[in-house]
């Protein structure tokens, strides 16, 4: 079994009046590289791209090349239409980006051809950089069969992400993937079945504010320690469990408790309650001390 990768999705900290703080996000992701994430993806669903201008996308990816090198930075252009995310995919590869995700057309459900198409304009658009699909119909209305894999991949698509989706469905897209096509996953939790069903790694908005314990497990996993994995996998789920499952504003108390300047969520989410806050920043010295 390969080593699966941990790909830490960031959220995007902002001051107090919702303008991004980048020098707390450069703060955040030197912490996060120290701490020995694989990866990162920024931008995306955990970043809040719907609530920020692709100016001001493109400013955390400049923050973000700043601390990880392009080959660590999975940068998302995802849009609603084609125009917009092919425009975003070249302004990227201009400052440097040269791994691209992109989540499917979204608010208008989109047909698999118009899918197909969408994913075609931006492997043309982004030239010797790589592209990924972000596949994430309860966020997005698109639906998309493992089978378009397949089609993805005979456009140059590299990989993909499936997020909402339940094991036995991201079961589903492995089998159907061609010889090559990275498959990563967003459900944290579930970090260990993936890596025994041959996944390539995790996508993880958790990571962002408890990286210990999905670390612990990739290098248990590499070292087939299966005492040690059991171990990890629960302090994961315990960690799954304090920011529930991805919660914008429970993440953002938890980059905030790991002592960092979080800011503000722009998205209209609920607040975390303040017993939830206080039980994340509680877990934040257990697991670090582990």
């Amino acid at each position: 079994m390969q080593t699966p990768l941990v790909i830490t999705a960031t959220p995007t900290l902002m001051k107090s009046d919702q303008t991004l703080d980048l020098a707390a996000t450069t703060e955040h992701l030197a912490w996060l590289k120290e701490q020995g994430v694989n990866a990162v993806f920024a931008a995306g669903t955990t970043g809040e791209f719907p609530a920020l201008s692709d100016d001001e996308r493109l400013q955390v990816l400049e923050a973000t090349l700043g601390v990880f090198s392009a080959d660590q930075v999975f940068f998302h252009v995802g849009a609603p239409s084609a125009y917009q995310a092919v425009e975003l995919t070249k302004r990227a590869v201009q400052q440097g980006a040269t791994k691209l995700a992109a989540v499917t057309p979204y608010y208008q459900p989109a047909p698999e051809p118009e899918v197909v198409d969408y994913y075609r304009q931006l492997v043309e658009a982004a030239g010797s950089a790589q592209v990924y699909a972000y596949l994430f119909e309860a966020r997005t209305g698109t639906s998309s069969r493992p089978e378009i894999l397949a089609e993805l991949a005979a456009l140059g698509v590299a990989g993909v992400k499936i997020s909402g989706e339940s094991d036995e469905s991201v079961a589903a897209y492995l089998a159907a993937r061609p010889e090559g096509f990275a498959v990563y996953s967003g459900n944290d939790v579930s970090f260990g079945w993936l890596a025994s069903a041959g996944g390539d790694g995790i996508v993880s908005g958790v990571s962002s504010v408890y990286p210990e314990p999905f670390i612990a497990l990739r290098e248990a996993l590499a070292a087939d320690d299966d005492a040690a994995a059991k171990g990890s996998q629960h302090r994961i789920e315990r960690a799954v469990a304090a920011v529930r499952a991805g919660s914008l504003t429970h993440l953002k108390a938890g980059v905030s408790a790991r002592g960092f300047s979080a800011g503000p969520v722009r998205s209209a989410v609920s607040p975390a309650p303040r017993e939830d806050v206080e039980h994340i920043a509680a877990l934040v010295g257990e697991l670090a001390s582990v």
